[in-house]
């Protein structure tokens, strides 16, 4: 809505960041045994984090920046993920393979789902709270970044370009706190994976026992 794409457009922007994963969940299963889980988790996680600051830079400075950070993310959610499923499976007992599969699959839906709450949240309260109204907007144009853009096209472009510095200026606050969630989280999977580096005999996928 900010940048006036059109859906086939957002969507063709979007699948930068799945074209970026393609290479990375290949090459990460194909070198597990290599390089080991800590380095593709860990070192996904904070290439992640990396993309997100390069996506948010291209926002304001350039679409050559959007894209690149979109693929950058891509790279590392793919090496982080292709691995992360090996990890747990590797690590259980045959007898309970079904159990590990299910808290795996339970785990991803509920990360995304917590992911979209709390930052979804955050950026409808940090617009509501930033949005400068012109004096004769009307007020559910603070509701949310649609309901402006409906009212602008009666009202004027001024309440436009106010909803648009505060979605932006939102969005961008949004997009540091997940880098720094991706950040903390490439520290602690760091710390906790640092018996299952290549050729340790504490990681079962890694000798083929």
């Amino acid at each position: 809505m900010v940048a006036d794409f059109t859906p086939l457009q957002a969507g063709l922007l979007v699948s930068v960041a799945a074209l970026g994963s393609l290479p990375t969940a290949i090459l990460g299963g194909a070198f597990l045994h290599v390089i080991g889980l800590r380095f593709l988790i860990a070192g996904g996680m904070a290439v992640g984090s990396l993309s997100i600051l390069v996506a948010t830079y291209g926002i304001s400075h350039g679409f050559g920046w959007l894209i690149l950070g979109l693929a950058l993310m891509g790279a590392g959610v793919g090496g982080c993920m292709s691995v992360a499923s090996t990890a747990i499976m590797g690590n259980a007992p045959v007898h309970r393979a079904g159990m590990a599969s299910s808290v795996e699959e339970v785990s991803y839906e509920f990360g995304s789902l917590f992911a979209v709450t709390i930052l979804g949240s955050l950026l409808a309260y940090l617009y509501t709270i930033n949005v400068v109204l012109p004096e004769d907007a009307s007020a559910l144009a603070r509701d949310s970044m649609a309901a402006a853009i409906e009212i602008a096209g009666a009202e004027g472009e001024s309440l436009r370009a106010a909803a648009n510095m505060a979605f932006d200026s939102a969005y961008t606050t949004v997009m540091y706190v997940a880098a720094g969630v991706l950040a903390l989280g490439s520290l602690v999977t760091a710390l906790l994976l640092r018996a299952y580096g290549p050729g340790s005999e504490s990681s079962s996928y890694q000798t083929g026992h």
